[in-house]
C-alpha cells in the first residue's frame, strides 16, 4: 500500500511541468497528459478511419490480383487440347447426325467448305487461348507490379499534369510552422495604432470561373456582405449590398437570378443591377422605395472579378492593368492558393519595402529536408521604388534571388524577379527562369479589419513545363508562409523605430498614406466595424 501511495504522489508531481525553453512565459503550466477534446478526438478518429479504409482497400486489391493470377488454377478450358487437334480427328459418325448415315459421302462433300472456314475460326480461338495463358502465367507479375505502383503513378500524374491547389486556414500555417503550440489556445493579436482598415482601391472578389451564368453568391469582404450575381442573358457580373430592404433577407443565400435581375429568396422581390425594385410578385404595383440597394462598381479582368472601394464614393481613380497573356489565353494556368491571415492590409505589401528581413527570415533553404540548411541557403538583393505621376498608385520592386553552397554563390542559380505592386491589394511577380517567364498574381482582400484573404495564381508561357511552373509557385508559397506567423502575432507600430539599412519603410508608409487613404477612410471603417460588432458604447 505504501508503494502505491508513493507512485500516486509521483504521478501528481509529474502531471504539471515547466517547459521554459520552448514555451513563453505567457503560457500557464501545461498538463503532460492532457486529454483531447471530443472534437479533436473525432477529427483524429476520422483521419484514422480514412487511413485504415484506404490501406485495407489497397491490400484487398493486391490480394485479389495475386489470388486470381497466381494461386487459382487456370480454367479447365485453358488446359484442354487445342480445338485444331479435335478438328484433325476423324469426323465421320461423331460429327454427323445418326439419322443421316445414308448420305455420309454427300454430307462430307457439302461440308468441306464449312470445315475450311471452321479451321480459321479455331485458329483465332487458339490464338486467344495462347494470349490468356501468357497473361496468366508469364506476365502475371507485371500486372501485380502495375497495381502496386499505381499510387505512385497517380502522384506523378498529379504533379506533372494537374495544377497546384493549396488552401490554408488561419491556423493551418501556424500549425505547420510551430507544431501544436497554438492548438486550441492561440494568443489574441494586439491591435496597435492601426491605420484605416479599408484603403481606397480595387479588391479581388473571386475568380471568374467561380460564378456561372444565372448564379448568385454571398461574399463577405470589406467589413460587410455583398451579393455577386451573373446575368443569365448578358453574362455580366453585378455586385449589390447583400440585404433586401423589405425584410432583410440575404439575396446571396438562396436568391434567384431572373434574366439580369436578382430575386429575393424570402418574398420574391426583384432588383435590377442598379439596385431598383422592379417587381413584387403578389402586389399590384411596384412600391417606390425611399432608397435603392447600394450598387458597387466592378470589373472582370485577368480571369478575376474586382470591386472598387472608395470612402468618398468617387469613381475609380485608376484601373487594374490587363495581363495580355492571361486575358487572351496564351499563358497557361498552373495553380492557385488561398491563405487566411490575421493582419492589417498595409502590413502584407510592406514586406516589399522591408528588404532587410529577406536576408534573415528567408535565408533557410526552401526545401524542407533535414540538415539541408547546412549546405544550401538563399541570398537576396532587393530594391523598392514608388511610381510617379499617373502611375502614383504603382510601386516597382526588383529582387535578385540565388542559392549558396557552404556560403559560396552557385553560378547561374540567380533568378531575377520583377514585381509590380498595383495599389495596396494586387501584386504581379514575374520570374525570368531559364525555361521561360512565370507570372504569379498575388491579391489581398480585407474580410474584416484584421482578417485578410490572400490568394496566389500561377501562370506561365507556353514553353514553360508544368512541373517547373509549379516549383516556382510552391517555392513562392513556402516563402509567403514564413511571414504569416509573424503577421498573425505582431502589432502595428506607428512610427516604427528603424535604422538606415532597414530599407525604405518610412518612404513606403508615406506613399501608402498619400495614395490610398482619404478624409472619410477612418469613419467608414469604424461604421462597418460597429455594424458587425455593434456600437462600442451601446
Amino acid at each position: 500500500k505504501k508503494k502505491k501511495k508513493k507512485k500516486k504522489k509521483k504521478k501528481k508531481r509529474d502531471t504539471y511541468y515547466w517547459d521554459s525553453l520552448i514555451r513563453s512565459s505567457s503560457f500557464p503550466l501545461q498538463p503532460r497528459n492532457k486529454k483531447k477534446t471530443s472534437t479533436q478526438q473525432h477529427i483524429i478518429m476520422t483521419k484514422k478511419t480514412e487511413l485504415s479504409w484506404q490501406t485495407a482497400s489497397y491490400f484487398a486489391a493486391l490480394m485479389v490480383v495475386f489470388n486470381v493470377l497466381w494461386v487459382m488454377p487456370p480454367p479447365s478450358s485453358l488446359l484442354s487440347p487445342p480445338l485444331s487437334d479435335m478438328l484433325n480427328e476423324e469426323c465421320s459418325g461423331d460429327l454427323l447426325f445418326p439419322h443421316d448415315q445414308k448420305n455420309t459421302t454427300n454430307t462430307q462433300t457439302a461440308d468441306a467448305t464449312n470445315i475450311g472456314s471452321g479451321k480459321t475460326l479455331v485458329e483465332l480461338l487458339d490464338a486467344a487461348q495462347y494470349v490468356v495463358l501468357k497473361l496468366g502465367r508469364e506476365y502475371r507479375w507485371w500486372i501485380v507490379a502495375l497495381v502496386a505502383v499505381s499510387p505512385l503513378l497517380v502522384s506523378v500524374y498529379k504533379y506533372f499534369f494537374l495544377p497546384l491547389r493549396v488552401v490554408m486556414s488561419l491556423e493551418d500555417v501556424e500549425m505547420k510552422a510551430e507544431g501544436a503550440k497554438y492548438r486550441g489556445r492561440r494568443p489574441r493579436r494586439a491591435r496597435g495604432d492601426l491605420p484605416p482598415a479599408y484603403p481606397n482601391a480595387w479588391y479581388k472578389v473571386m475568380c471568374s470561373h467561380e460564378i456561372q451564368r444565372g448564379e448568385a453568391q454571398d461574399v463577405e469582404m470589406l467589413g460587410k456582405h455583398f451579393v455577386v450575381f451573373r446575368g443569365k442573358d448578358d453574362g455580366k457580373v453585378r455586385i449589390l449590398d447583400a440585404y433586401c430592404p423589405h425584410m432583410g433577407a440575404n439575396l446571396g443565400v438562396g436568391g434567384t437570378v431572373i434574366g439580369n435581375e436578382i430575386a429575393c429568396p424570402f418574398h420574391g422581390w426583384q432588383f435590377d443591377g442598379q439596385g431598383s425594385c422592379t417587381n413584387v410578385p403578389y402586389a399590384d404595383n411596384v412600391p417606390t422605395l425611399p432608397s435603392k440597394i447600394q450598387t458597387h462598381t466592378c470589373t472582370e479582368v485577368n480571369n478575376a472579378i474586382f470591386i472598387w472601394h472608395d470612402a468618398e464614393g468617387r469613381e475609380p481613380q485608376w484601373h487594374v492593368p490587363e495581363i495580355k497573356g492571361v486575358s487572351d489565353g496564351s499563358w497557361y494556368h498552373h495553380g492557385d492558393s488561398s491563405h487566411t491571415v490575421r493582419a492589417h492590409l498595409q502590413e502584407i505589401p510592406e514586406n516589399g519595402a522591408d528588404t532587410a528581413h529577406l536576408n534573415y527570415l528567408h535565408v533557410p533553404f526552401v526545401i524542407p529536408i533535414p540538415l539541408i540548411d547546412v549546405f544550401f541557403t538563399h541570398y537576396w538583393d532587393a530594391t523598392w521604388e514608388p511610381g510617379t505621376g499617373i502611375e502614383s498608385h504603382l510601386a516597382h520592386i526588383h529582387v535578385r534571388h540565388g542559392v549558396k553552397l557552404f556560403g559560396w554563390k552557385i553560378p547561374n542559380s540567380e533568378i531575377d524577379v520583377n514585381i509590380t505592386q498595383v495599389g495596396p491589394s494586387i501584386v504581379h511577380l514575374t520570374f525570368n527562369t531559364p525555361v521561360g517567364r512565370v507570372l504569379i498574381v498575388e491579391t489581398v482582400t480585407p474580410v474584416q479589419a484584421l482578417l485578410q484573404r490572400a490568394t496566389h495564381q500561377g501562370w506561365g508561357e507556353w514553353r514553360v513545363p508544368r512541373f517547373a511552373a509549379k516549383v516556382v509557385l510552391k517555392a513562392t508559397l513556402d516563402q509567403f508562409e514564413k511571414d504569416v506567423p509573424i503577421w498573425n502575432n505582431k502589432t502595428f507600430v506607428r512610427p516604427p523605430q528603424v535604422v538606415k539599412q532597414d530599407g525604405p519603410i518610412a518612404k513606403y508608409r508615406r506613399w501608402f498614406q498619400k495614395n490610398f487613404y482619404s478624409e472619410n477612410s477612418e469613419r467608414v471603417a469604424r461604421e462597418r466595424e460597429e455594424a458587425v460588432a455593434g456600437p462600442l458604447d451601446w
